[in-house]
């Protein structure tokens, strides 16, 4: 994976090159909106993984001459913090796993429009109606199980299932990671909040165990500590890519089940950023051809930008996949966490 990141690094530095040049006479195009060399420094908050994400920052910096000061972090953890600082925060950027952490930050208007050609290289469904975020890579929610351990019959047809006896104290849920909070989020508009919340509550008193995040969950499942738990998808290719032999499968809740959540990772940039055409300019080649192609060569995710297709190993997926819902419909960051703290899935 690591020699498929170099190599992509390499063209996307050829081509984005070429793309500045085209910029400097004034050209269009959402990659287009990146600045001249020597630009001085950007601050990122990122609440996407460094090993993911540093590769991208690392092509862009050596073609643009822009310094990237980044800062990672949980992504709610970091909304949090623009919050706090308001006007005086010194994040230029902000990256989520989410879109629920940009929404809460859109909520108090602390972020600002992007450009429309930025926004246009996704489609509406993935980026805020009013413009201030915008999605740069996807993810399927999963549930990831041990083959020994669990018959692929065994498996509920819907999420919802998984409070029945029969599962009992064999789930494993990463209740204060940002995408189990997106999942609930959505399922309190899919299925409604009074739903949503007896589901947490039933998922506590059947045994749930919680993990800290994703991986571990993939982890104790490959390691037989526990038959199955939620993740997303590309958990599971992590686990296969190390080890082909790992008794480890995805597996897809049937339909439009909420437990086949579609998410997106998002981009922003908050108001206070003192160089809003370069921070605009980093999000736009984030959704532009290159940025794209090494966004996903890390984890095995899915484009948002039209055009570019998914990594080979990334498992197909059309919308008849996935429940529909509303991605920009604004959240409460802290009611889904305490709905999740009060059911005592988390403590």
């Amino acid at each position: 994976m690591a020699t498929r990141r170099r190599a992509l690094i390499g063209a996307s530095i050829a081509v984005l090159a070429s793309v500045l040049t085209l910029s400097a006479c004034g050209g269009g195009g959402a990659g287009e909106t990146t600045a001249s060399a020597d630009n001085g420094a950007l601050t990122v908050y990122s609440g996407r993984e460094e090993a993911y994400m540093q590769p991208v920052f690392d092509a862009y910096e050596k073609t643009t001459g822009t310094d990237l000061q980044v800062r990672y972090g949980d992504s709610a953890d970091l909304a949090l913090l623009i919050s706090e600082e308001g006007d005086r925060t010194p994040a230029d950027v902000f990256l989520a796993q989410s879109p629920i952490s940009q929404s809460f930050l859109d909520q108090q208007q602390l972020l600002s429009p992007l450009p429309r050609a930025v926004l246009d290289r996704v489609p509406a469904t993935l980026r805020a109606a009013d413009g201030e975020w915008i999605g740069v890579a996807g993810r399927q929610r999963v549930l990831i199980y041990n083959t020994d351990l669990v018959k692929e019959s065994d498996l509920p047809r819907s999420v919802l299932e998984l409070t029945g006896v029969k599962y009992r104290d064999k789930v494993a849920v990463a209740p204060s990671n940002a995408s189990f909070q997106d999942f609930i989020a959505a399922m309190d508009q899919i299925e409604g909040t009074d739903t949503t919340s007896a589901w947490l509550r039933d998922m506590a008193a059947n045994g749930a165990k919680a993990y800290a995040k994703n991986s571990a969950i993939a982890e104790a499942v490959a390691r037989g500590e526990i038959p199955m738990g939620l993740v997303n998808h590309y958990y599971v290719l992590e686990i296969k890519e190390k080890d082909p032999a790992a008794p480890v499968a995805a597996y897809r809740f049937p339909g439009t089940d909420p437990g086949s959540l579609f998410l997106v990772a998002t981009a922003s940039v908050p108001k206070a950023s003192p160089d809003k055409q370069q921070a605009d300019a980093l999000v736009g080649f984030l959704v532009s051809d290159e940025g794209q192609k090494l966004i996903i060569a890390g984890e095995g995710e899915y484009p948002t930008a039209t055009g570019v297709s998914a990594p080979d190993r990334a498992p197909s997926l059309t919308a008849g996949d996935y429940p529909s819902y509303d991605l920009t419909k604004q959240t409460d960051l802290k009611a889904v966490a305490e709905q999740i703290r009060e059911s005592g899935l988390a403590q």
